[in-house]
């Protein structure tokens, strides 16, 4: 029995995940975790150095570090430990390795999937097209719309939604077609720019596979105070301007070389939350196997005197827990032993587990109904939470898109029309769209305004046209607002009008015709 006990327990310790750690020898870690103590200028390196990544020269690692010392980064974050705030307080970045592993976690893919999900779904719109030369907006628009299609930038984004989730960000190559050392030069984005005659593509790149080129780490007054000129892609050199960032949760000035000039991962800190949601839902798993236990009563002095004598108890038990069930039968002697069922009480579990699946979509900021599909027993998500959940997604996308897509728009422009018209513009579609019966109760309650105004003369048949023309939820927005209809009374008089004009032509009595309608 104590060997089988020994195996379950070995099976559930191997089960379960494993929590990461720094990349630091088994001494130092300890040292690390160890109350009050502060760790030298070399392991500080090794925690909040520059991320580890592929591709890049060595020299590059040296000169980036030598940047980070000579800045005085690593010296003020040995002074955060000093201060008491160290790796407990502030975590360090999780590497890229540990994160491409976490990211098959499948709480934490639910929780970046959802939320690049909803950031592409309705996706933009062109607006206010001031067309230059008198062209149609409307062909304008289609011709940027389809640009945008061709070039798959929906996807694009999408794709770099997702790993700005899993790896804090990454970049979008904007590639025309040239290599080696022109990949250096700045990228001329302007109606002069012959290069982007040959644009071509857009390419998500992970952060595997780049790392931050020539900043500047002493003058803060500098556009370029850690922030790359440069950054390196599997060796070679890109300038900026051919890149676009993508990054969301940016991180402090010094940790930034730490998190490799990116921001912090939605995964990472998710981790924690999911692990412990993890921890909880095993412990209730295994509570459930103990929820009933059945004690039998019966003369152990013998057993426990004599170690040999255990042969015939194991027997007994296993023959019991064979035939143990509802349709089983059980015989026991009648003076000396007697059965017990113990059951566990497991109020409160449920509640517990919950609470660690509420932190996790809390820190997420999705509504459980939204991450997992379902709402499970407990979670109240209302259309205000959908409604607050919509606002953050559009704030996301502004913070996480807007300067990315307008640079994608200008070079489109030049692609298409060879210039850049800055009155063309996008905005985000909004995720609260309302339904069809809310939209007609609404458009009810506006034909009563308008016909109340009406009634008072406060505004005149015109306005309230201009008006029903510019809503695009009136059903009317495609009408000629100058081209005002008439009433049946007015066809009926402007009708016998013609009818008299024609006669008097046909018997030639035009001063009768004068007379008649002066």
């Amino acid at each position: 029995m104590t060997t089988k006990t020994q195996r379950r327990n070995a099976r559930r310790a191997s089960s379960r995940p494993e929590r990461k750690g720094l990349h630091l020898g088994a001494t130092a870690r300890e040292r690390l975790l160890t109350p009050g103590y502060i760790p030298t200028i070399d392991e500080i390196k090794i925690i909040y150095g520059p991320a580890k990544t592929l591709g890049v020269p060595q020299e590059i690692k040296m000169a980036a570090d030598h940047a980070m010392t000579g800045g005085g980064a690593y010296t003020l974050l040995q002074h955060a430990f000093e201060m008491g705030q160290g790796f407990g307080g502030a975590p360090s970045f999780m590497g890229y390795a540990a994160l491409s592993n976490i990211s098959q976690n499948g709480l934490i893919r639910a929780c970046v999937e959802t939320t690049a999900d909803d950031m592409t779904r309705e996706w933009i719109e062109i607006v206010e097209a001031d067309v230059k030369g008198g062209g149609d907006e409307s062909e304008v628009k289609k011709t940027i719309e389809d640009a945008m299609i061709d070039y798959k930038v929906r996807e694009v984004f999408h794709k770099a939604a997702e790993l700005n989730g899993y790896f804090g960000g990454c970049l979008i190559f904007i590639d025309t077609g040239v290599s080696g050392e022109t990949l250096k030069l700045p990228l001329d984005i302007s109606d002069k720019s012959a290069e982007l005659s040959n644009f071509k593509r857009l390419t998500v790149v992970e952060p595997i596979n780049i790392f931050p080129g020539r900043y500047e780490s002493t003058d803060p007054l500098s556009p370029k105070y850690f922030n790359p000129d440069t950054w390196w892609i599997l060796s070679k050199e890109v300038h900026s301007s051919r890149l676009i960032r993508i990054v969301g949760d940016e991180v402090p000035l010094m940790l930034k070389p730490s998190y490799n000039f990116l921001g912090i991962p939605r995964a990472q800190i998710l981790y924690d939350y999911v692990l412990h949601f993890q921890d909880a839902r095993a412990a209730a798993t295994r509570l459930l196997e103990k929820f009933s236990l059945t004690i039998l009563k019966t003369d152990m002095q013998d057993i426990l005197s004599n170690p040999n004598s255990t042969g015939s108890l194991d027997a007994r038990l296993d023959y019991m827990n064979s035939y143990r069930s509802n349709d089983g039968t059980m015989a026991i002697d009648m003076e000396m032993e007697d059965i017990v069922n113990v059951v566990t009480p497991l109020s409160g579990v449920t509640d517990i587990v919950r609470q660690q699946l509420e932190f996790v979509v809390a820190i997420n900021r999705t509504p459980a109904v939204k991450t997992m599909g379902i709402s499970p027993a407990g979670f109240n998500t209302g259309e205000a939470d959908i409604t607050n959940y919509n606002d953050h997604v559009s704030t996301e996308q502004g913070k996480l898109f807007r300067a990315g897509l307008q640079k994608v728009l200008d070079i489109i422009q030049i692609v298409k029309f060879g210039q850049i018209n800055k009155s063309v513009s996008f905005k985000f579609r909004s995720l609260n769209e309302d339904d069809d019966a809310a939209i007609a109760t609404t458009q009810n309650t506006k034909a009563e305004s308008d016909s109340y105004y009406l009634d008072r003369n406060v505004v005149s048949p015109l306005e309230v046209r201009k008006k029903i023309a510019a809503d695009p939820n009136s059903g009317y927005a495609d009408i000629d607002v100058s081209e005002m209809p008439t009433s049946p009374q007015d066809e009926d008089m402007y009708a016998n009008i013609e009818n008299s004009q024609a006669d008097a032509r046909e018997h030639g009595d035009r001063e009768g015709l004068s007379e008649e309608f002066g």
